[in-house]
C-alpha cells in the first residue's frame, strides 16, 4: 500500500500489523491525540521510513541539547559537556544521514487546535524539517454568550431552566474545580426535574444514548481530552452547550509565579499603586529580558525543584530575586483582599480561599473552543448554527476569559445572555440543521505563498493566526498557517517567507556597462545580480561571480539565490502567490523581483498592500489584491542608478584626491553636508557666554553675554541681589488646538529632541514597532488618519479612559497613499507592557525602555490630535535682571477646558499670582550657572531631517540613511553629550572641492528638481527613459562617464549564468 489512513487509537493497539511497512502518505486523525502519546510519534515515523535505532538517536539529540544547555548555564564541569558535545557529534552524523537516504512518507494530520506537549514532537523537527503548529484562526459558527449569577447557588436553577427554553441536544460542561461530583449531582437533579440528562466522563454510551434520542442533553467536565469535550460528533443532534463556570486551570499562587512570564505578567498588574512592588518590577524585568528563552526555562526549572544552588551566580542571584517577589507580593495581596474576595491580573485572575491560600486562576480557551465547537459542525457541506451559554457568578474571571480568548480567535466576542432571544435562536439552531438560516458556507480552501520582506513581519502575520508550522530550506524558513476571512468565508493555506530585503541589485562586476548598466544608442540596461553576504569580512555585494570583491573569499558566502530557490520551491506548492512587501518604492521593487522570478513557476501573482501589521489589514488586503505598481518600480530603478552614477565616480575622486578609502559622496547627503558647516560657522561667529538662572519657583530663564567677564560680573550681582524682578504679570485665556500625528520627519524630530535618539536608531526602532503590527507604516509625509485610525481613538477614549466628551474624531488632511504614523491598538505604553506580558500581544524580538518610550511619544501625539481643543490659562512674566535685561516668559497656569493638552502632557506652575504679587522670584546661589555656548545652537538629527522636508531633499525612507552615510564617511561627527551634528575638517574639505567641481550634480536646487522629477516618474507623468538620458549626458559632459555607446565586456558564461 502507499496510502494509510488511519485514527490514533488503532495505531496504538494494531501497530504489530503495519510495522514491517512504509507508506508514501499518512493520514492521521487528531493531531492532539497523536502528539500526547510519545509512541505514537515514534510508530509514525518507523511507518513514514526511519530506522527506530535512528528515531532513538534524534531522541538523543534533543536531550543532550537540553542537558548541554542546563550545564554551561550552570557552570558544571567541562568534562562532562566535551563528553556530551562528542557523543552528540556522533548522533548528528546518523541523523543527518538518516535524513538523507531514500524517499520518506509524507504525514497529514488534523487538528482542532494543534496543542502539543512533551519533547517528542520535536523529532519531527529533527527527522523531517518542520516543526508542529497550532490554530488560531477557526472555521465557528457558534453565539457565544454568557450571563453572571448573583449567587453560585442559582447555577443549577438556571441550568435546568435553559435546557427546558432550548430543549434537547445539549451539552453541559462543569468547570474542573467543580469536577465529577458536581456533574453526577446536576444529572441527578435534571433528571428528578423530567430531564433525560446522562454523565458523559468515560466511555461511549452517554453518546450513543444520545445519538439514538434516548438522552435530551450529556453533563461531562471541561477538561480538554474529556469525552464530551473532544468525542461528540454529532451535528444532527448537538445545538448548544451550557458551561457551568468558565473552563478554566486552578494553581496555588506560589506556585504559578515560578514562571518568570506570569510573575512578571502578576507584577506589571498589582504594581500600579504599590512602590515596593514597582521596584521590584522594573528590576526584574531588566535582568530577565537579557535572558534567553532557554536560560528562562532553566530558570523556571531550578525553581520548580528548589534546586538554584546549582545554578551559575548571575541566575542564582536573579532566582533570589524572584523568591522574594513573590514574598512581598504575598504580602501586598494580604492587605488588599479578604477571604473570597478575587482580584484581576489581566488574563487571569487570584483568588483569596484562606488565610494564607491565594490561587491563580487562568481561563483555558482551548477547552472552550473544542467544547463549544461540538455544536457547530459541518453538515452536507455546511456549518450548523450552535449556541454557547457561560453560567459565572465572578464577573472578573469573565472578563479575564474574553482577554485570553481575544488570543485565539481575534473577533471573538461574549454576548449577555439577555440579548439573545433563546426562542427565536432555538428556531435558528434547527434551520441551520436544515441548510437553512443561520448556516455558514465556508469557501474550499486556497494555498498561497506569501512573501514579505522582513522575517520579523513574518513571523507577526503567521503568529496572529496560530502557532505557526515551520519549515526550513537551508538558512530559508518558511511558516505555514491558516487564514480565515469571516466576512468572505474564503480560507486561504498561507506559506509566509521572508526575502531579508532586497534579492538582487545592480550589479558591481567590472564591464558590465557603467556601474551596471549597460547602455546603447537605443536604450540604458540595467543588469541586476544576486545579494550576497561574505562571512569573512562582513560585507555586502551584488555580483554574478561567487567571490568576496573585497577579500575574495570564495566559500563563506550567503547567497539571495538560496532564497529564490525555496521561492521556486513554495510556489510550485501553491495556487497562488501574494507578494506583500513595504507599501514604497523599495517594496515595489522587491516585489516587481520576486514577480520576475517567480512568474515562471506559477501562474497566478498578485501584489497586497497593507499599511499596518494587523489581521484585520492582511485579510483587507487579500480581498483586494492588485498589479504591481510600475510607476513604483521604475522610480526606485531610476534613484538607485542616479545614486550610482553619480555617487560612484564622485566618491573615486575624493577617494583619489585625498587618498582616504572610506570617503564617498552622494547627490543628496552634499547638500545637507552643507547645512551643517554653514550652521558650524554661524554657531563659532554667535559664540558667547550665558548665565542660567533657576529660581525657587521653578521657572528657568538665561541671560546672555559676548565676553566671560561681562556675564561673570551678572552671575555676581544676580547673586548678591538672591532674586529677579518681576516687571509686570498678565494673564490671558489661550485655545490651544492639537498637533497632528507624526509623519517620518516630524517624529524624528521629536525623538531627536525629546528622547535624544539618533535618526537611524529611531528607524530600527519603528521598524519593530511596525514589524510587531504596533503601529502603522513609518515611511510616510502624510498626516491623514484612515477610518480605522479615528475608531481605534473612540475605542480609546470612550472603553479604556471613560472620556467620549473629550473625543473630537479627525481626519488630518486628504487620503493618500500612505497614512500618518499612529497605534494600530487602543493601548497606551503601559497598557502595551501588560499585554504583552499576559500574552494577548505577541512581538516578534526582545522590546527594550526604549521601544516603549517611543511608542508612548507616538500614542500620545495621535491620541491628542483626535481630542478637542483645550482652553489654557497662560501667564506671561517680564522678567528683569540687575542690569536691566528683561526677559518675558510664558507658564502654564491651569487647563480651563479639558482637551489635547492633558492626553500630550502640559506642565502647569501653581501659585504664580502670590509670586507675581510679591514683584520677585527668589533665586539661590546654588542655582545660577555660568557657561560658554552660542546664540546659535548647532543643528541636531532632527533639525537636519526637518530641514530635508521643508526644502524637499531626502525622502522618508532616506533621512535616516542620509545622516548615517555623512558620519561613516568621516564628514560628521555626533556630540555624545547633546547630540549635535558637528562637521569635520575631512567633511568641510570635501564639500568645498564638490561644490566647487560639480555644482550641478550636488547642488540643492539641482538635487530638489531631480526629486521632484523623479516623483513625477513614480505617478506616471513623466518618462524615467528621458530623464536617464539628461543625466547621462549631463554626467559625461563631467567626465565621469564614458561615451555612450559602450557595450558590455563581460564574458558570455557569465551572462548565460546570470540568465540562469
Amino acid at each position: 500500500f502507499d496510502i494509510l489512513i488511519i485514527t490514533t487509537s488503532f495505531l496504538s493497539r494494531r501497530f504489530d500489523v503495519l510495522k514491517n511497512k512504509v507508506f508514501g502518505l499518512i493520514v492521521v486523525d487528531d493531531a492532539d491525540s497523536l502528539l500526547k502519546d510519545s509512541a505514537n510519534v515514534d510508530r509514525v515515523l518507523v511507518l513514514s521510513g526511519f530506522k527506530e535505532h535512528e528515531i532513538s538517536a534524534a531522541m538523543k539529540i534533543i536531550k543532550i541539547r537540553n542537558e548541554l544547555y542546563f550545564l554551561k548555564i550552570a557552570n558544571r564541569s567541562n568534562e562532562k559537556i566535551e563528553s556530551l558535545e562528542r557523543e552528540l557529534e556522533e548522533l548528528e552524523i546518523i541523523v543527518a544521514k538518516a535524513r538523507g537516504e531514500g524517499s520518506r512518507g509524507q504525514l497529514l494530520i488534523s487538528s482542532a487546535t494543534g496543542r502539543q506537549s512533551g519533547i517528542k514532537p520535536k523529532l519531527f523537527k529533527e527527522l523531517l524539517g518542520f516543526e508542529v503548529g497550532g490554530i488560531h484562526a477557526y472555521m465557528r459558527n457558534v453565539i457565544d454568550s454568557y450571563a453572571i449569577l448573583n449567587k453560585e447557588e442559582e447555577t443549577r436553577d438556571k441550568v435546568l431552566e435553559l435546557v427546558k427554553t432550548l430543549g434537547s441536544g445539549g451539552l453541559i460542561f462543569i468547570s474542573r474545580d467543580k469536577g465529577v461530583f458536581e456533574a453526577k449531582s446536576l444529572v441527578s437533579y435534571l433528571v428528578s426535574n423530567g430531564i433525560r440528562a446522562e454523565l458523559a466522563i468515560a466511555g461511549k454510551k452517554s453518546i450513543e444514548k444520545l445519538r439514538r434520542g434516548e438522552a435530551d442533553v450529556l453533563v461531562g467536565v471541561s477538561s480538554y481530552y474529556g469525552v464530551a469535550v473532544r468525542g461528540v460528533d454529532l451535528p444532527e443532534k448537538v445545538r448548544y452547550a451550557i458551561f457551568y463556570g468558565v473552563p478554566k486551570n486552578r494553581m496555588l499562587l506560589e506556585q504559578s509565579l515560578i514562571n518568570p512570564r506570569r510573575l512578571l505578567q502578576v507584577l506589571a498588574h498589582l504594581s500600579e499603586n504599590e512602590d515596593k512592588l514597582k521596584s521590584i518590577f522594573s528590576e526584574l524585568t531588566g535582568r530577565l529580558s537579557k535572558l534567553t528563552p532557554s536560560e528562562i526555562n532553566v530558570l523556571r526549572i531550578a525553581l520548580m525543584k528548589e534546586e538554584i544552588e546549582g545554578l551559575g551566580d548571575w541566575l542564582r542571584a536573579i532566582a533570589e530575586s524572584i523568591i522574594n517577589a513573590i514574598k512581598e507580593i504575598k504580602i501586598v495581596l494580604k492587605n488588599k483582599m479578604k477571604v473570597k474576595e478575587s482580584i484581576s491580573v489581566g488574563t487571569a485572575i487570584i483568588v483569596r480561599e484562606g488565610e494564607e491560600e491565594f490561587y491563580l486562576i487562568s481561563p483555558d480557551p482551548l477547552t472552550y473552543i473544542q467544547a463549544s465547537g461540538r455544536t457547530s459542525r459541518f453538515l452536507n457541506d455546511k456549518m450548523t448554527l450552535g449556541l454557547s451559554i457561560i453560567l459565572e457568578s465572578n464577573r472578573e474571571i469573565i472578563e479575564a476569559f474574553e482577554r485570553k480568548m481575544s488570543i485565539y480567535s481575534r473577533n471573538f466576542s461574549l454576548k449577555p445572555l439577555e440579548a439573545v432571544d433563546l426562542r427565536e435562536t432555538s428556531m435558528m439552531l434547527d434551520s441551520s440543521r436544515r441548510g437553512g438560516e443561520g448556516v455558514k458556507s465556508f469557501r474550499p480552501a486556497k494555498s498561497l505563498l506569501m512573501v514579505v520582506e522582513s522575517p520579523n513581519k513574518a513571523k507577526t502575520i503567521a503568529w496572529y493566526f496560530g502557532r505557526p508550522s515551520r519549515r526550513k530550506f537551508g538558512r530559508v524558513v518558511a511558516y505555514e498557517i491558516p487564514i480565515i476571512d469571516d466576512e468572505t468565508l474564503d480560507t486561504y493555506l498561507v506559506t509566509i517567507v521572508a526575502t531579508k530585503g532586497h534579492i538582487f541589485d545592480l550589479a558591481i562586476d567590472d564591464g558590465l556597462g557603467i556601474y551596471g548598466v549597460i547602455t546603447t544608442d537605443r536604450e540604458f540596461m540595467p543588469v541586476y545580480a544576486p545579494i550576497t553576504v561574505c562571512h569573512s569580512c562582513g560585507k555586502s555585494f551584488s555580483s554574478i561571480e561567487s567571490k568576496c570583491p573585497y577579500c575574495g573569499e570564495k566559500a563563506r558566502l550567503s547567497r539571495s539565490t538560496e532564497t529564490v530557490q525555496a521561492l521556486r520551491k513554495l510556489a510550485l506548492e501553491s495556487e497562488e502567490v501574494v507578494i506583500a512587501t513595504d507599501p514604497d518604492v523599495e517594496g515595489e521593487k522587491i516585489a516587481w523581483d520576486v514577480y520576475l522570478t517567480l512568474k515562471p513557476f506559477s501562474r497566478k501573482l498578485k501584489r497586497a498592500e497593507f499599511h499596518e501589521v494587523t489581521p484585520d489589514a492582511i485579510i483587507n488586503a487579500l480581498r483586494n489584491l492588485r498589479e504591481i505598481n510600475m510607476g513604483r518600480v521604475r522610480a526606485q530603478i531610476l534613484r538607485r542608478i542616479t545614486d550610482r552614477w553619480i555617487g560612484f565616480p564622485l566618491s573615486t575622486v575624493l577617494k583619489e584626491k585625498y587618498q582616504k578609502p572610506w570617503l564617498g559622496a552622494g547627490r543628496v547627503q552634499t547638500p545637507v553636508l552643507g547645512w551643517t558647516i554653514d550652521r558650524f560657522k554661524k554657531w563659532k561667529e554667535d559664540m558667547g557666554y550665558f548665565v542660567r538662572v533657576k529660581t525657587e519657583e521653578g521657572i528657568e530663564v538665561q541671560f546672555f553675554r559676548r565676553e566671560k567677564k561681562e556675564a561673570e560680573i551678572l552671575a555676581s550681582r544676580i547673586k548678591e541681589a538672591g532674586h529677579l524682578r518681576i516687571s509686570s504679570f498678565e494673564k490671558r485665556i489661550e485655545e490651544t488646538n492639537p498637533a497632528p500625528p507624526y509623519t517620518t520627519d516630524s517624529l524624528l524630530f521629536d525623538a531627536s529632541r525629546n528622547l535624544k535618539f539618533s535618526a537611524s536608531f529611531t528607524m530600527k526602532l519603528l521598524q519593530d514597532l511596525f514589524e510587531a503590527g504596533l503601529i502603522t507604516y513609518h515611511r510616510t509625509d502624510s498626516t491623514h488618519i484612515s477610518t480605522k485610525g479615528i475608531s481605534v481613538a473612540r475605542e480609546y477614549f470612550e472603553k479604556i479612559i471613560k472620556r467620549p466628551d473629550l473625543f473630537k474624531p479627525r481626519a488630518w488632511g486628504n487620503e493618500g497613499a500612505h497614512e500618518a504614523i499612529r497605534p494600530t491598538k487602543a493601548l497606551n505604553a503601559e497598557g502595551l507592557k501588560k499585554s504583552i506580558l499576559d500574552g494577548t500581544i505577541r512581538v516578534p524580538s526582545s522590546f527594550t525602555s526604549r521601544h516603549f518610550d517611543l511608542y508612548d511619544l507616538i500614542f500620545r501625539r495621535f491620541i491628542s490630535s483626535q481630542a478637542r481643543a483645550s482652553k489654557l490659562e497662560i501667564g506671561v512674566l517680564k522678567i528683569e535682571s540687575p542690569e536691566g535685561d528683561v526677559i518675558e516668559k510664558e507658564v502654564v497656569l491651569k487647563e480651563v477646558v479639558e482637551g489635547s493638552a492633558q492626553l500630550s502632557g502640559i506642565t502647569t506652575i501653581l501659585g504664580i499670582d502670590s509670586i507675581a504679587a510679591s514683584g520677585r522670584l527668589n533665586v539661590i546661589e546654588d542655582n545660577i550657572l555660568l557657561y560658554k555656548s552660542s546664540l546659535t545652537p548647532l543643528y541636531s538629527e532632527g533639525n537636519l531631517v526637518k530641514l530635508m522636508k521643508e526644502r524637499g531633499i531626502g525622502r522618508p525612507s532616506t533621512y535616516a540613511k542620509i545622516i548615517e552615510s555623512l558620519r561613516r564617511h568621516g564628514y560628521v561627527i555626533i556630540s555624545k553629550k547633546k547630540s549635535f551634528v558637528i562637521p569635520t575638517s575631512i567633511g568641510i574639505e570635501a564639500h568645498d572641492f564638490l561644490v566647487t567641481n560639480y555644482p550641478d550634480l550636488v547642488g540643492e536646487q539641482t538635487t530638489r528638481e531631480l526629486e521632484s522629477r523623479m516623483d513625477s516618474i513614480e505617478n506616471g507623468k513623466e518618462s524615467y527613459e528621458r530623464l536617464m538620458n539628461e543625466l547621462y549626458e549631463k554626467l559625461r559632459s563631467a567626465g565621469l562617464l564614458e561615451e555612450k555607446g559602450m557595450l558590455t565586456s563581460i564574458k558570455k558564461d557569465y551572462l548565460e549564468e546570470a540568465l540562469a
